[in-house]
């Protein structure tokens, strides 16, 4: 991808009003100056502590620690790569930005994807067209009608339908569009009997798939009467992948990104839930719901729900979640439809309230293998509930939380009629066998911290928010003076003059240091002058000292005074040193405290 020129990603960060672009997605209260507090988009919270200093240029959730400037925002609301964000926020912006010269064919690639895209959004206002106004599409139109959705539902669901033959190539010709392109972005392809051009899409609705950015870049199609095969979609593209693509997600990302993702099997599902108020619903394009589209709402969520149909189908994409959700690290649940309804159905019948019964009486999708592995065997003698206590076991060391498999536990032994510990003793086999532990997670984040930790942020603050008090202090200071990589990592990206622009800073850290970063930089009490910077960087270097005095002292235990009398004596000479120094600085704290 062509490289986006310094000077404008520069310009459009200060040009771009953060408090508009966050406030798009969760709505801000100021709190006091130029700072601004919401609830956080990227979890769920009850109590704000999603923080945007304006003045600043960034940004800082308190709960989920996320940080940084507008770009980081827009990545991960959006869930784009860097480039592409710059480039989503200088169209909602109207900012031309200028590119450096590209590679030979980089110009081709991002020139033949456009085209795809452009071809895309052509058929789609072709296929609206011919939906509401073509005599061919009557039947198409009654059917989504008696589906609950009229012809304001289908212009804001870009709805259509393909009349056939070669029509839309015909118009996709006539509007510059090249043979390639057609047949590229899968519109169109050549007949093998005499090459000639027809459209991939012939007699049926049509519903355009979007990227998460807004782009048309694939479609599904369904037939009308007993036309096989019911569904059709648009085949691999260099824009369209099934499997990274979910139907409605562009719509769904800001609902699921606050609670829940709803995965529902068709397009007319996911319109019915949207269209009653759920707006959380998504489903897969024609392809069976995988680990790459877990992976993609796992950006968003850590919760999903299953409301598939009770039929074949339905228990196969569930037993497929339940192989790979563990592996995700998402929380699943199984929301069962009524007999022989679709979500659409439900919301048909019993409008946005049927939905909310059928979430209601959703189960972890633990609880629901567990139902359906006990329910096949015949629990009549001690030998089929030893059996089922066996199967059961092997379901329940998918569980990695040991507590909630506790629980499972006696939730099965309570299905099958045993004593708890029988299922408890057939886990641990199980576990025994196969089972792999991955060790503890080590978090950095205490709070209770120790002193030297606390003083080392204090200095880290007043560095980064104080600039203009530090100046004599910070060639005294050395990356010595903090005892963690991330701490060292932010102090080593300051020096004076450098954090004049902060959002800028921000864009050279790393994700653990861009957070710390903004935590201590974001909000009015990060520039709270009550703190006295000659206190904390005396303290700060007492802690080295202390440190530095500790090695000195083990060293010289090491050191034999008879065999090595000159590197003892520098040794002790050097300790004498860093101890006067260290009884020095604290007179001098407790000059200043008296």
């Amino acid at each position: 991808m062509a490289r986006i020129r310094e000077e404008d990603v520069e310009a459009l960060r200060d040009k771009a009003h953060i408090i508009d672009v966050v406030s798009a997605y969760s709505p801000l209260k100021r709190s006091g100056g130029q700072t601004f507090k919401g609830l956080c988009p990227f979890h769920t919270e009850k109590t704000p502590s999603f923080t945007v200093d304006a003045a600043k240029g960034l940004w800082h959730c308190f709960g989920c620690g996320r940080g940084g400037n507008v770009y980081h925002f827009v990545q991960e609301v959006e869930n784009l790569p860097f480039p592409e964000a710059v480039e989503w926020l200088a169209r909602k912006s109207g900012f031309d930005l200028r590119y450096e010269e590209t590679r030979p064919g980089e110009h081709k690639t991002q020139g033949v994807k456009a085209r795809l895209l452009e071809a895309n959004a052509a058929a789609t206002d072709f296929f609206q067209r011919a939906l509401l106004t073509s005599p061919e599409a009557s039947q198409a139109r009654g059917y989504l009608e008696g589906r609950g959705f009229g012809s304001e539902v289908a212009r804001r669901w870009q709805l259509g339908w393909a009349p056939g033959r070669d029509a839309l190539c015909k118009e996709l010709l006539a509007h510059s569009f090249s043979t390639d392109e057609i047949i590229r972005a899968d519109l169109g392809r050549k007949s093998e009997r005499d090459g000639s051009l027809y459209d991939t899409f012939r007699g049926r609705i049509v519903f355009p798939t979007k990227s998460l950015q807004g782009d048309v870049v694939g479609f599904g199609a369904r037939a009308m009467g007993d036309a096989q095969p019911k569904y059709l979609n648009s085949s691999e593209t260099p824009v369209f992948a099934k499997s990274r693509l979910m139907y409605g997600l562009d719509r769904a990302k800001s609902g699921i990104s606050r609670g829940v993702a709803i995965v529902v099997e068709g397009y007319t599902d996911v319109i019915a839930l949207h269209e009653a108020g759920i707006t959380e619903a998504v489903a897969t394009n024609g392809v069976a719901l995988g680990e790459s589209h877990f992976e993609l709402l796992k950006k968003f969520t850590d919760r999903i729900v299953l409301m598939f149909d009770a039929d074949e189908a339905g228990r196969g994409a569930t037993d497929r979640s339940f192989g790979i959700h563990h592996r995700i690290g998402l929380e699943v649940l199984v929301a069962p439809l009524p007999a022989g309804h679709d979500p659409a159905d439900v919301v048909t019948e019993d409008g946005a309230e049927g939905i909310r019964k059928v979430m209601r009486g959703a189960e972890p999708l633990v609880q629901h293998k567990l139902e359906q592995t006990i329910e096949k065997v015949t629990l009549d003698t001690p030998e089929a509930r030893s059996r089922a206590v066996r199967e059961a076991a092997k379901v329940l060391v998918w569980q990695p939380d040991v507590i909630a498999r506790h629980e499972y536990a006696f939730m099965a032994a309570r299905m099958i009629g045993v004593d708890p510990d029988a299922v408890q003793r057939a886990v641990s086999e199980e576990l025994g066998a196969s089972w792999e532990p991955t060790g503890a997670i080590e978090r950095d984040r205490d709070r209770r911290l120790p002193g030297h930790v606390k003083v080392e942020l204090e200095a880290l603050q007043i560095l980064t928010t104080r600039t203009r008090e530090v100046d004599a202090w910070l060639p005294k200071l050395s990356e010595k003076s903090f005892t963690s990589p991330v701490r060292r990592e932010l102090f080593r990206s300051i020096a004076p003059g450098a954090l004049s622009s902060m959002a800028s800073a921000a864009e050279q850290l790393s994700p653990e240091a861009l957070s710390l970063y903004t935590e201590l930089t974001v909000g009015p009490e990060a520039t709270d002058g009550d703190v006295q910077p000659s206190e904390v960087f005396a303290r700060l270097h007492i802690f080295q000292l202390e440190r530095e005095i500790k090695v000195r002292r083990t060293t010289l235990q090491e050191v034999n005074p008879i065999n090595d009398p000159a590197k003892h004596d520098a040794l002790f000479t050097e300790l004498v040193g860093l101890e006067a120094e260290r009884r020095d600085l604290l007179r001098t704290l407790r000059g200043d405290e008296a």
